[in-house]
């Protein structure tokens, strides 16, 4: 049977020998991280079978009793799918990377990045989830500095500042909560699930109560991100190489998410209500700025930054109206459908990028006013390009309508006729997704492009699979969707 600790164990270890596979490193990679893939979806489907709440598949090694810390991992109905998007995302952008001009360093930050990811959402231990938090930030640090467009340098310090201020608010929330679970109970402990347990927390003085849970959502939200702190995106996916946009879009957008349903939800009773309808604000302004910002971009890397960003608007509305809703059918559908949210968005946004990829590749152009028609000589890009911003937009059938409606229907209770501003970010949305395809995908070819060739078989294929996928999942989104509530249910 495989072990979720085994598979990690393999995981890092060919992240490391990746930096040594030399000019094999590429086909390395790919393989190591597609045998990952497989490893985790097997995993997740013999673990997730019976699932009923709670936390499974559980390892634990006690490093220092004295000061409380071991390294302990497991699963739960929320982390399994967001496993299987990080393994899905990665051999992705790994296979847009072939021929590329890379070289092994690139392609074991790739590895150790994603060694990290794999070991934030699987640590039931404070201090191993901050450092496999660094270790995913640092490498995409290095990877944007080194292989970025021409401003990668100013960007990749803006990403790192904006990411490690967010990090630095999270390690002093840690440190709180650690300090003072010594103080009352006279052991130390770095468990997660002990250090934010509401009857320890809510013995905390108020001041640090609050301290605490603003700086974990200071740092979760740097990451998803959300208005106001969100201007190091655009940059950062605008200026890193596709390959690497893959992995923040795709992948690294799971950290936040899972900082917020992961961690904070069990401290959701002790929120004041006030930080709850601040986040439901902040939330509409995201849904309606990032909307309409994207709607006025002419490059459609940046416009797609602009529609990843908005689409964690819904999964904050939930988090913050779900807590509101404290128990009953509304909270579980709410809280539910912003779990979908962050792990159909994750392979979304994935398959987005890989197309833009695609497009930029064949025709050498991203601008939207530079492409046209490109159907004719293209109809399998086109068509999966198609496909994808149609789950973005939330079409029934496709991944993205499910999170996306189970939203709307677990909030309304809560935010009432505010539902109008949610409504209308999503007809702003649609609307710039179905011109971006009206008019760089079909109607008049722009001969100036001369001929472009389509996806090849294997591009196809690869590409073909993750839509289907998303087809998939919105078909038969009890799948998963029933994982989380069961997740949710456990934490009633």
């Amino acid at each position: 049977m495989i072990d979720l600790a085994a598979i990690f164990a393999l995981l890092s270890a060919l992240s490391v020998l990746t930096f040594f596979a030399g000019r094999h490193s590429s086909a390395f990679a790919m393989i190591s991280s597609a045998v990952v893939m497989v490893a985790t979806a097997f995993y997740v489907a013999i673990t997730m079978e019976s699932y009923t709440g709670g936390m499974i598949g559980r390892y634990s090694i006690v490093l220092n009793s004295a000061q409380g810390i071991s390294f302990s991992i497991g699963i739960s109905g929320f982390t399994a799918p967001l496993l299987l998007a990080a393994s899905i995302v990665f051999p992705l952008a790994l296979f847009l990377s072939r021929g590329g001009e890379y070289g092994g360093t690139f392609y074991g930050l790739m590895m150790i990045s994603e060694t990290g990811l794999y070991g934030v959402l699987i640590s039931r231990d404070f201090m191993f989830f901050y450092i496999f938090w660094e270790v995913v930030l640092v490498p995409v640090f290095f990877l944007i500095t080194l292989y970025g467009g021409v401003r990668r340098q100013s960007v990749s310090l803006k990403f790192f500042v904006y990411t490690h201020i967010g990090s630095a608010f999270i390690l002093l929330s840690i440190f709180s909560l650690y300090a003072y679970y010594f103080a009352i109970y006279g052991t130390f402990s770095m468990q997660i699930s002990s250090l934010t347990d509401p009857a320890f927390v809510s013995k905390i003085p108020y001041f640090w109560q609050i301290f605490v849970i603003a700086g974990l959502m200071i740092g979760f939200l740097v990451k998803l991100p959300t208005f106001p702190i969100h201007s190091w995106l655009p940059d950062t996916y605008d200026t890193a190489p596709y390959p690497v946009t893959v992995i923040i879009a795709g992948g690294l957008s799971l950290m936040g998410g899972y900082g917020l349903f992961g961690i904070m939800l069990r401290m959701g009773t002790l929120f004041p209500l006030v930080s709850l309808w601040f986040i439901i604000m902040l939330s509409l302004i995201s849904l309606v700025y990032f909307s309409l910002t994207a709607m006025y971009q002419y490059r459609i890397k940046r416009m797609m930054a602009y529609a990843s960003a908005g689409s964690m608007g819904f999964v904050t509305l939930a988090f913050a109206s779900g807590i509101m809703e404290k128990t009953g059918t509304d909270y579980v559908l709410a809280i539910s459908g912003g779990m979908f949210q962050i792990f159909a968005h994750s392979l979304i946004i994935a398959l987005l990028f890989a197309s833009i990829f695609y497009i930029r590749k064949v025709s050498g152009n991203d601008s939207i006013f530079g492409l046209g028609g490109i159907y004719r000589e293209a109809p399998l890009l086109s068509s999966i390009t198609l496909g994808g911003l149609l789950a973005s937009l939330g079409l029934p059938g496709l991944a993205g309508f499910v999170g996306e409606f189970s939203i709307l229907g677990g909030t309304f209770q809560t935010i009432g006729y505010l539902i109008f501003v949610v409504i209308f970010s999503m007809i702003i949305t649609a609307s710039y997704h179905i011109w971006f395809a009206q008019r760089s995908l079909y109607g008049p070819y722009n001969e100036g492009l001369g001929r472009i060739r389509d996806l090849s078989r294997s591009e196809f294929i690869v590409l073909g699979s993750l839509l289907f996928f998303l087809l998939f999942i919105g078909v038969f989104p009890s799948l998963f969707f029933n994982l989380f509530s069961s997740y949710v249910g456990g934490l009633l």
